[in-house]
């Protein structure tokens, strides 16, 4: 019989009865499973041995219940499953409504229903469905059709469904107007200042989202309000390392304008060219790369700006979202599992809500500050005294992930520690600026 793991798992630890029957049954099966915490060596990193666990299992079965909804770990488990195409098999135990991020990670995923438990014919309807989908079977069947009386509440439920849709749509499209533009459009000035009618760190509306285009590089740019925010660690997040911690505080005081995108290789050559300096071959809408942290922090003086602090990146990427990501990865990043291999053209994924595009994925992006392993909750996180990697032996730090990244790699409060002198296609940066 196959030793070798090939089913995952996935279910919130008040489930775990549930799911040690699962695993046996499976297992009696023929179908040997990773399942925590039984296989799980002593000492081991648990998030990095859950990840590698999904990496080389085929299939991940999901204890759906009211409690698997609601955990973190299990919605880590699913996206990372999804970001592998792994086949995922839903085993809905109860019907508690999904949150938005899971949903869309099942959206097109048949589910198998055990409303009724564990019993046996859920128990042998799983078995079934898990060795089809082992077999490479492209559909897992379901239980079975809906009855008559389903059939018309959810044909009731669809319709209502249409004409609500139907209605925001036509509202969506009368509000157009003053929603922000696409990153090509050239966008239209407004007063400048941190008074925006909104609570201050929270996200502004789409039709108060304050724009401008910097006429030295033409780089759109957006107002992010001075606020407050939890730096570091999100408090759902499994996946952090030492240097994420400690989750502290941070106050933006001011609020400063942020490239809506990361420098193009078109703003850069303006630039570039007549100092006589490089810029790498590509689309005019490519992110520029191969440029060291030195050289970022030249353009964006030369701009009239600067790179944005650490603190500052943070709390304009989380969009005032305390979540790891602000939205389902990918929807919002170029990253492993969407990228091809290879970097894309600025502003083709969804900005968050401050407006800015690929903050977690596509290239990563200088940041101001020198890095350390961990927080130095004394240190300066805005304005002149923050710490920059001018020593020698210093490293800098560069935020957002990158088009090889995992989903891991592209939560909005991973870092990575580079050499300042380091000019890698997998770097870029943004220029932050305080007055226009």
């Amino acid at each position: 019989m196959e030793t070798t793991p090939q089913v995952f798992i996935s279910y919130a630890s008040a489930d775990k009865s549930n799911a040690d029957r699962v695993c046996e049954t499976l297992e009696q099966a023929g179908m040997p499973c990773w399942i925590a915490p039984r296989d799980i060596p002593p000492s081991a990193d648990y998030p990095a041995a859950i990840v590698d666990a999904i990496r080389t299992t085929r299939v991940l079965v999901l204890l759906l219940t009211e409690h698997a909804t609601g955990s973190p770990h299990v919605l880590s488990e699913v996206g990372h499953a999804f970001s592998g195409k792994k086949r995922i098999i839903p085993f809905r135990l109860s019907v508690a409504p999904l949150p938005a991020d899971l949903e869309y990670f099942l959206s097109l995923t048949q589910w198998l229903d055990a409303s009724e438990g564990c019993t046996e014919n859920s128990l042998n309807l799983l078995k079934n469905a898990t060795q089809r989908a082992l077999a490479g079977e492209k559909y897992i069947p379901g239980p079975g059709p809906m009855n008559a009386k389903a059939r018309w509440l959810g044909g009731m439920v669809l319709l209502l469904l249409v004409v609500i849709g139907v209605f925001i749509a036509w509202r969506w499209r009368r509000a157009s107007v003053r929603k922000i533009p696409p990153v090509a459009d050239v966008m239209k000035d407004s007063a400048a200042g941190p008074g925006n009618g909104t609570v201050p760190g929270t996200p502004p509306a789409a039709a108060k989202l304050k724009t401008w285009v910097n006429p030295e590089d033409g780089q759109g740019y957006v107002w992010i309000p001075p606020g407050e925010f939890m730096m570091g660690c999100s408090e759902t997040d499994s996946e952090c390392a030492d240097d994420e911690k400690p989750a502290h505080r941070v106050s933006i005081d001011k609020g400063f304008w942020l490239g809506r995108t990361e420098v193009t290789l078109s703003a850069y050559r303006k630039y570039a060219d007549p100092r006589g300096g490089h810029a790498p071959a590509g689309a005019a809408d490519m992110p520029a790369t191969e440029v060291s942290w030195a050289e970022a922090k030249a353009y964006c003086a030369a701009m009239g700006g600067r790179l944005p602090s650490e603190a500052e990146w943070e709390y304009a990427a989380r969009g005032g979202s305390p979540q790891p990501y602000y939205g389902a990865a990918p929807e919002i990043a170029w990253y492993a599992g969407d990228s091809g291999d290879v970097p894309h053209a600025v502003g083709k994924k969804k900005p968050n809500a401050y407006g800015l595009y690929d903050v977690l994925g596509n290239v990563r992006e200088w940041v101001l500050d020198r890095y350390y392993n961990k927080y130095d909750l004394a240190a300066a996180a805005t304005g002149s005294s923050v710490e920059q990697p001018l020593a020698a032996n210093a490293s800098t730090v560069a935020r957002g992930g990158f088009w090889e990244s995992d989903p891991s790699e592209i939560r909005v409060s991973h870092r990575s520690a580079l050499a300042v002198d380091t000019a890698d296609p997998s770097v870029g940066w943004r220029c932050a600026s305080d007055h226009r």
